[in-house]
């Protein structure tokens, strides 16, 4: 069916395949979101996959707003991370290969030592992304089993303080509204 559609000379035939592509891409990353979230879940407690992936949708969805701000700033910074490694590599194979003789396009040594620096940040960095969500995913567990009070938190205290001034500026925005 993608091949007939992908090849077809009609103009409405393409429009719908090309939406029909990018509507499977956007539901294939989502998937992809929950099914690690469903991992680090099943890891946490044990429970079967499904089970796993209830509970990080469950958490994920009630805590939207943490999950965007985290995986934004998150990405965001792991991207910096990724092109300052790049950089630096770059800029170091110009100064070890510049003065040897009989380099004639630096750019292709270069361009190389860019690329396999490039797959090496990302894989290294892959592991921080899943250990960021690790760490959210458990924060947002520590968060809805216990209260604080009568069941202490297992959280760090920096962010037992985050938890507290969140609170307050809820608090404070539900004063105002």
């Amino acid at each position: 069916m993608q091949k007939a559609m992908k090849d077809s000379k009609n103009e409405t035939v393409q429009a719908l395949y090309n939406c029909c592509q990018c509507c499977f891409s956007a539901l294939e990353t989502i998937l992809q979101y929950l099914t690690r979230n469903a991992y680090i879940e099943v890891a946490m407690f044990g429970t079967s996959f499904c089970q796993g992936g209830a509970q990080a949708f469950k958490l994920l969805t009630s805590n939207a707003l943490r999950v965007a701000a985290i995986n934004s700033v998150g990405d965001f910074v792991l991207f910096l991370a990724k092109v300052l490694v790049v950089a630096c590599s770059v800029f170091l194979g110009f100064y070890l290969i510049d003065p040897k003789p009989g380099v004639q396009h630096l750019g292709v040594p270069l361009t190389i030592i860019g690329l396999v620096s490039y797959f090496i940040a990302h894989c290294f960095f892959t592991v921080y992304e899943m250990v960021i969500d690790t760490i959210f995913l458990c924060f947002c567990e520590d968060c809805e089993i216990n209260d604080g009070q009568s069941k202490p938190y297992f959280m760090s205290t920096g962010l037992m303080e985050f938890i507290d001034d969140s609170n307050r500026q809820l608090r404070v925005g539900d004063a105002h509204a």
